[in-house]
């Protein structure tokens, strides 16, 4: 006969030889034994969990001859096929390698096929997460209305891949990691069935290693069992690379008291056996914790030397001189030198860093504006205005005393108009008209300081300021300087005998045409001739 391994040899066949997963047998016992069978489960968990082994014990309740039952014979036909992975009526898939539409199409197809000589087809699809998302679409049909003779049982390590349509049609199950006691409890069961001598420290070892997984504990068994008949401590040591306890501890109580020639040493014997770095470091960190635990005192020292082995440690999967990086870290803790950040906490705090400085400088100058907010806010009084109020008078006020109107509109809290207003620069008052210009790359300010919310404002002010009512006209700079050209052609040309004088309403007429153009940017065609 072909030899079997441990892990499948051992694999529970009956909800009670199951251990670590009370709770989920207890509501799959309850549920076949009350006939309340779902369409669809879902086991999640981590591997070597015992996912795949429950589902083939749940196929063996719904399928054996004295069932649905909880407690499966074991000797009907359909249970031994099942145990021996032949039934024709529980199919195990892999969705790792059966993952495309087309092989969800062709077990779209297969479903309709009643079961032989059973009451029930199960299909376990185990890694169903690595279905693409056209394949979990093509079985999203079938799993919402199944035949009545098929039970979906889908297994996986990543149920978050799952789309929640797929997850909303199921009945789910998660797996938790099996405790030491348990891996302990099954491998000192298996190590007395198999006729191995194994020693107690031996197998808590080794359930540690495993991670949680009973499967991983008992291929770590046989792996010891092969390398000697007598399964120690410095066994599993030697067969899963990792170093003695003793030497564990020497090296934890060497960093503590700055042995440095007895820490380097270990490392050194570590490394030319081949034994696991990251998997000693990894045991320090475990026995500085003990430490902490037991009152060791000064825990300062204890924890700085954590975090430094646990940066190590982190870095260890990233460099190929990984005794190196050990070195200079157990020198950090026996020298007292901080542990040095990753890469991207430190990137991390030198943001922080800048963000303070920013912080500070503003906190800074808010500070200063509340200690002065008279210099700021009350403007320089301007020049006195002039008494006489002819135009070009008061043209040369306005171009002299600009600042301090601009200084004005800020301390009236005015700060948009006086941003607009920076943007353009006076040129002359005519009359109860303060004429601006802007250039032409400046319209976006020509135009906001032209809206009635801040042109109102922007006048009451600019009255106040003159002593008297005017309003602000504001024109391009290339438009002030064609008029300009056209006033000064005007005068060169001789006024004709026959041509009348300009009426009042002649002159309504103009400033409506000019008012026009300028708001929708309008161009004259043609005038109306004057009668």
């Amino acid at each position: 006969m072909a030899y079997v391994s441990l892990y499948r040899k051992w694999r529970p066949q009956t909800f009670a030889d199951v251990v670590g997963q009370e709770s989920i047998v207890t509501a799959l016992k309850n549920s076949l034994d009350l006939g309340r069978v779902s369409h669809a489960y879902l086991f999640a968990g981590p591997r070597g969990t015992g996912k795949t082994t429950i589902a083939r014990i749940l196929a063996k309740g719904l399928n054996c001859q004295q069932g649905p039952t909880s407690s499966p014979c074991g000797i009907c036909a359909e249970c031994e096929t099942i145990a021996a992975g032949t039934s024709l009526n529980v199919v195990e898939i892999d969705g790792a390698s059966n993952r495309g539409i087309e092989n969800v199409r062709e077990l779209r197809g297969q479903v309709q096929f009643t079961p032989i000589n059973a009451r029930y087809k199960v299909y376990i699809i185990d890694e169903v997460h690595m279905l693409t998302q056209e394949a979990f679409n093509a079985l999203l049909k079938t799993l919402e209305e199944p035949p009545a003779h098929v039970v979906f049982i889908f297994a996986t390590t990543d149920p978050n891949r799952l789309p929640a349509t797929i997850l909303s049609r199921v009945q789910r199950y998660d797996f938790g990691r099996f405790s030491l006691e348990d891996i302990i409890s099954r491998l000192s069961s298996v190590s007395e069935l198999e006729g191995f001598a194994a020693e107690g420290p031996a197998l808590e070892l080794i359930a540690e290693h495993a991670g949680g997984g009973m499967r991983d504990a008992l291929s770590i068994l046989e792996k010891c069992a092969a390398f000697s008949e007598n399964i120690t401590v410095d066994t599993v040591a030697e067969v899963l690379g990792i170093a003695p306890a003793e030497q564990v501890e020497g090296f934890a109580q060497s960093l503590m008291a700055g042995d440095k020639a007895r820490a380097l040493q270990i490392i050194d014997e570590l490394y030319n056996r081949g034994r696991d770095l990251s998997h000693f470091v990894r045991s320090a960190i475990t026995a500085l914790r003990q430490s902490i635990l037991k009152g060791a005192g000064d825990e300062e020292r204890y924890l700085q030397a954590i975090e430094t082995l646990a940066v190590s440690a982190r870095e260890m999967r990233f460099t190929q001189d990984q005794r190196l990086l050990l070195e200079v870290a157990a020198l950090k803790i026996m020298t007292g030198v901080p542990a040095a950040a990753s890469p991207e906490v430190g990137k991390l705090e030198e943001k922080i860093r800048v963000l303070e400085q920013q912080v500070t400088a503003l906190q800074a100058q808010l500070a200063k504006e509340r200690r002065a907010p008279q210099a700021e806010v009350q403007p320089a009084p301007p020049k006195p205005q002039p008494v006489a109020v002819s135009d070009g008078e008061s043209t040369a006020f306005v171009l002299d005393n600009w600042p301090d109107f601009l200084a004005r509109l800020k301390a009236e809290r005015l700060v948009q108009c006086e941003a607009f207003l920076k943007e353009g620069r006076p040129v002359e008052v005519k009359s109860d008209r303060v004429i601006v210009v802007f250039p032409r790359d400046r319209g976006f300010h020509k135009a906001s300081i032209e809206q009635p919310d801040h042109r109102e404002p922007t006048q009451r002010v600019l009255s106040k300021w003159l002593g008297r009512q005017v309003r602000l006209e504001c024109l391009f700079q290339d438009e002030v300087e064609v008029q300009a050209e056209e006033a000064a052609a005007a005068q060169d040309v001789p006024k004709r005998q026959d041509e009348p004088e300009p009426t009042a309403v002649d002159t309504a007429t103009e400033e409506f045409l000019k008012a026009s153009m300028e708001t929708f940017g309008g161009r004259i065609i043609s005038k109306p001739k004057q009668s």
